[in-house]
């Protein structure tokens, strides 16, 4: 069988757990040769070294997009072990809930920093890959994809500063598109809604204060037209499809997966 992304190299930022896991793992499948990044480096390695496990290429790098020293050593994994650089899914964020008017500074930023400028960090950071030779055959596109969130779209109450990073995330995605196309680097975005399996959006728990109480996730999945909640393996499905060759012609373009909930009012 064919691998699409056979002989391509990715880094997805993020990827120890959740959709990120699920996106390093289903890019491996396709044939990808993947850096696995988390910030921390345990969950990085088993992440890795399930998808070797699995028949696939992948090291771990691990570290903090928000720390332009650890980008380089992620680069530089790709590098040093691959030898190039294909796509680049940024995927790592991270929330800090409150309303506005009780939202800390602290909060604030470390969202912003994480999701907005950690994906900046990646992008400017890895361009020189990225744009490669200009001897580079006509048909070979390189891919960024960076997860986005339809609260980026449509917002939502007592989680403005994770909605105005992943606005910003689809207006980096937008303007990089205008200014890399020429180079052949496309570059879209993949909005999830709600998306079951993570440490986030599963059911609350009480240790670690993570998740979303019970009836809420019975009100959100009685809310979605298609019948059931998002899962990793769904968003990892669009990145795929954004990643291979069957993209090249769609660029500056941002993905909602929701399955219709937007399409009917919100809680």
């Amino acid at each position: 069988m064919v691998q699409v992304l056979d002989g391509r190299v990715a880094l997805v930022t993020g990827a120890g757990r959740g959709i990120g896991l699920a996106v390093a793992a289903r890019l491996a499948r396709d044939g990808a040769a993947v850096v696995v990044n988390d910030v921390d480096g345990e969950v990085a390695e088993e992440a890795a070294a399930a998808i070797v496990a699995d028949g696939g290429q992948a090291v771990a790098a691990a570290g903090s997009v928000v720390d332009n020293d650890d980008v380089a050593a992620m680069l530089g994994a790709a590098q040093d072990s691959f030898g190039s650089l294909d796509i680049l899914v940024n995927n790592a964020g991270i929330t800090a809930d409150a309303m506005a008017h009780n939202m800390t500074d602290q909060q604030w930023d470390l969202v912003c920093d994480v999701a907005l400028k950690g994906t900046f960090n990646l992008c400017r950071a890895a361009f020189p890959l990225l744009r490669g030779s200009r001897d580079n055959p006509p048909g070979h596109h390189r891919k960024v994809v960076n997860m986005a969130s339809i609260n980026g779209i449509y917002g939502i109450a007592g989680n403005v500063n994770y909605s105005a990073a992943k606005g910003g995330v689809i207006a980096l995605t937008k303007s990089l598109a205008r200014e890399w196309a020429r180079h052949r680097i496309n570059v879209n975005a993949v909005a999830p809604g709600y998306i079951a399996g993570t440490r986030l959006t599963g059911a609350r728990d009480d240790d670690t204060g993570l998740g979303i109480p019970e009836a809420i996730i019975e009100r959100i999945e009685a809310q979605i037209p298609i019948g059931r909640a998002g899962t990793p393996e769904d968003v990892a499905g669009a990145v795929a499809w954004l990643a291979s060759g069957d993209s090249d012609y769609a660029t500056g373009q941002v993905i909602e997966l929701h399955g219709g909930r937007e399409m009917v009012e919100l809680l």
